[in-house]
């Protein structure tokens, strides 16, 4: 029988430990940086029914129109639904909090997220079928100060990272419904003229949703897009309010910020503000790192009573494209001592300290295969160990071992004890 070689799904990445130091730093950074803004953690599933994206993002959005893994699924208690990996994380967030009593009258609630997304689209750099987000949802919030805290929090992960100077902050205002209405009128009134001019997506969302044209790539679309109407003169007066506010308060802050009339997001659940965090190197077509704005009417839309809300998501696999591109990927993780068995009574020491260093945290080194010390110096060297020690049955009657600094040959006496150990290998380089 001819071999049949097994491969992933295109789109769908394998990740090792080479790829994942630098994911873990990304995540690690973006954990503490929610924290400081005072965001708990929730995970909800990553299958969720089809009814909560077509509802909560739109049946004309181009997630549910041509991207979705939607499939119908028969459960074992005979239950029969139409479900899908989730596309994006807003609407189930929305869903979680609703299904579990979050959103009483008055409630305050601010959540985030780490993890898969799925869409059935064309990979390239950036973009891929399974990827992965890192997001915040901040729900009882209708004022501006809280548009403007989820943009600094963005902003914050960025810096922190290292990432500030190589994104650049667009913001905009699609106004509340009746403006959004007004303005989709006036959009519909203009492309209607050109229509034989735009692509075949756009005329399809001329009928659907013709927001969403204002998103398109094609360039016979850009060129109409120019002189489309603008938003912003659709705004009534108290979205206006709103928008100045949220540019005060991003002046207050320092967070520069350009205002692109044409930024629209593609999800119909977005009132209000609306904004990108963009990269300039590194991410090739796929710039947009970080996106998101308010969603006043997603809550009431997916069954739950009125709440304000506000939110954002960030892609971790381009975050670590633009790492890598301005050469701050992590290194691996490297052992802070390695352990070398001289003979029988040296080897039995080692695993007696290794499993008690490791009990303690300390990355260790230790090798089981009874190889010669030569042979255990070159692999600890391999793995870029900062310190060696080799124990024999000397070390091991004198309870005292001499621990070499690899990087400087420097040698320090030490007890042949964990804790000693231990100390030695978390004092500073």
């Amino acid at each position: 029988m001819a071999r049949v070689e097994l491969q992933r799904v295109k789109g769908m990445d394998d990740l090792f430990e080479a790829d994942l130091t630098t994911w873990r730093h990304v995540e690690g950074v973006a954990r503490a940086t929610f924290a400081a803004f005072g965001f708990g953690e929730i995970r909800t599933p990553v299958v969720e029914e089809t009814a909560v994206f077509v509802r909560g993002v739109g049946a004309s959005s181009d997630i549910v129109h041509k991207e979705m893994f939607a499939f119908d699924a028969s459960f074992d208690d005979g239950e029969a639904s139409s479900v899908c990996l989730r596309p994006e994380n807003t609407a189930g967030v929305v869903r979680a909090m609703i299904e579990h009593g979050k959103l009483f009258a008055d409630a305050y609630e601010q959540v985030f997220y780490i993890g898969p997304m799925f869409r059935r689209e064309r990979p390239q750099a950036g973009r891929r079928r399974q990827f992965h987000q890192i997001g915040c949802e901040s729900f009882g919030f209708a004022e501006a100060g809280m548009d403007v805290s989820v943009i600094a929090c963005v902003h914050a992960i960025l810096s922190r990272l290292g990432l500030a100077s190589s994104t650049k902050l667009l913001i905009n205002s699609l106004g509340d419904p009746a403006d959004r209405a007004g303005y989709t009128r006036d959009l519909v009134a203009y492309f209607s003229v050109h229509e034989s001019k735009l692509s075949e997506d756009s005329v399809r969302r001329l009928k659907e949703n013709p927001l969403r044209i204002l998103d398109s790539k094609d360039p016979g679309d850009r060129a109409l897009i120019a002189d489309a109407p603008k938003p912003l003169a659709s705004l009534g007066a108290e979205a206006r309010a709103h928008f100045d506010a949220v540019k005060a308060g991003l002046d207050r802050l320092g967070i520069a910020y350009v205002v692109d009339e044409s930024l629209v997001r593609g999800l119909d659940y977005y009132t209000r503000t609306v904004f990108e965090f963009v990269g300039t190197q590194g991410l090739g077509a796929q710039s947009t790192v970080a996106a998101g704005g308010r969603y006043d009417g997603l809550v009431e839309t997916l069954g739950g009573r009125h709440t304000p809300a506000v939110g954002f998501a960030a892609g971790i696999e381009r975050l670590v494209l633009m790492l890598e591109a301005a050469g701050l990927k992590q290194g691996p993780t490297v052992p802070a001592i390695a352990l070398i068995g001289a003979d029988d009574a040296g080897r039995a020491e080692v695993e007696r300290l290794a499993h008690g260093l490791r009990l303690a945290g300390v990355a260790v080194y230790a090798d089981v295969r009874g190889r010669s010390v030569k042979a255990q110096m070159k692999s600890a060297d391999k793995v870029a160990a900062r310190l060696c020690a080799v124990i024999g049955s000397g070390e091991v009657g004198g309870r005292t071992v001499q621990v070499k600094t690899m990087a400087t040959g420097a040698v320090t006496p030490c007890a042949l004890d964990v804790n000693a150990l231990g100390a030695l290998a978390a004092s500073p380089a």
